[in-house]
């Protein structure tokens, strides 16, 4: 079973040891390979200005992953995942695709209907794995020289479809 973690500058180990173990996104988010702990802070303190929630993803005890989101996001006030990161060792297992339908249970139950997410232009990886669960790209733009894709999914609710005559 996967559980939702509150992820705190408490646990800033645990949060370095996953993102050091995705070298390869580093590289392409922060142009280094290793993260180191300021570099955590300053995520840390960029999330909170955000009003970004941030959380680890156990199981068994064992810290696997981290998803981060936000319910109103800058460009377009609306939820948004602002990260989601899978350690190394547990990548190609299914964590990331059952971390992501917890987020997107927890949308639905707050009536929410449509969810964003930015990817890098660069990383194929994840525009790859966010297409495969039902995102589109609806966006394309330049961040800090960095050009970003924005994908959205429509989330169907179980709504109630009444014929009035």
């Amino acid at each position: 079973m996967l559980t939702l973690v509150k992820n705190g500058v408490d646990k800033i180990d645990i949060e370095k040891e996953i993102m050091n173990s995705n070298m390869e996104y580093n590289l392409i988010a922060y142009g280094k390979e290793v993260l180191e702990v300021e570099d955590i802070l300053v995520i840390s303190k960029d999330a909170d200005e955000l009003k970004i929630e941030r959380y680890f993803i156990t199981k068994e005890n064992e810290y696997i992953g981290i998803l981060d989101f936000g319910m109103s996001s800058p460009r377009l006030n609306t939820p948004w995942i602002s990260l989601l990161a899978v350690h190394q060792k547990y990548q190609n297992l299914g964590y990331a695709k059952r971390i992501y339908r917890m987020y997107e249970e927890l949308m639905r139950k707050k009536l929410v209907n449509v969810v964003h997410i930015a990817v890098h232009s660069k990383n194929k990886r994840a525009l790859n794995f966010w297409t495969s669960l039902g995102f589109v790209t609806f966006d394309e733009r330049t961040y800090k020289g960095q050009v970003f894709l924005s994908l959205e999914k429509k989330l169907v609710n179980n709504e109630i479809n009444l014929n009035i005559h």
